[in-house]
């Protein structure tokens, strides 16, 4: 049985392009970050916002002296991260950096100076850090404190222990 001569076949294989297709358009690839900075310049003052595919706000970047180093790594000096939340498109996180290393083909930041992440609930402080923008997803390095504001709040919403269960 040969498909491929008949107008079946045919059918067949322009169907299963016009879904390839379909699923191409429903999920476009993420933003690729580009800091308008020149190669061995460096530019000072620098806000960056970042939006998602939507319009939201994702991401601002506030660099006081930005450095491209090469074509994937930009120098950041004294900068500041704020992270949006995706559904109510307010301020949530924010990140302090005195000297950091970004790569713009893997959105990855590298910090191996003292850093601070701040919220609402929290203070976050260490020795280093590792962020990437796409995912939001990191991890501090050395030293790493963590100060929780409203801790009273956190002990009204956790579930209640059974008297019988409490250790001593």
């Amino acid at each position: 049985m040969r498909l491929y001569g008949s107008p079946l076949g045919l059918a067949v294989v322009v169907t299963t392009a016009m879904v390839v297709a379909s699923f191409a358009q429903e999920t476009p690839p993420p933003r690729k970050l580009d800091l308008p900075v020149p190669i061995g310049h460096e530019v000072k003052g620098l806000r960056v916002p970042v939006r998602t595919n939507e319009g939201k706000m994702d991401l601002q970047f506030d660099i006081d002296v930005a450095t491209r180093l090469d074509a994937q790594n930009v120098q950041m000096r004294t900068a500041s991260i704020q992270t949006f939340n995706q559904q109510t498109s307010q301020p949530e996180v924010k990140i302090d950096l005195k000297n950091a290393v970004m790569n713009l083909e893997t959105s990855v930041i590298r910090s191996n100076e003292p850093i601070v992440i701040t919220r609402n609930d929290f203070r976050l402080t260490g020795d280093g850090l590792e962020f990437n923008s796409k995912t939001r997803q990191g991890r501090v390095m050395g030293n790493v404190r963590m100060l929780i504001y409203n801790r009273g709040e956190l002990d009204q919403k956790s579930p209640k222990r059974e008297s019988g269960t409490d250790a001593p």
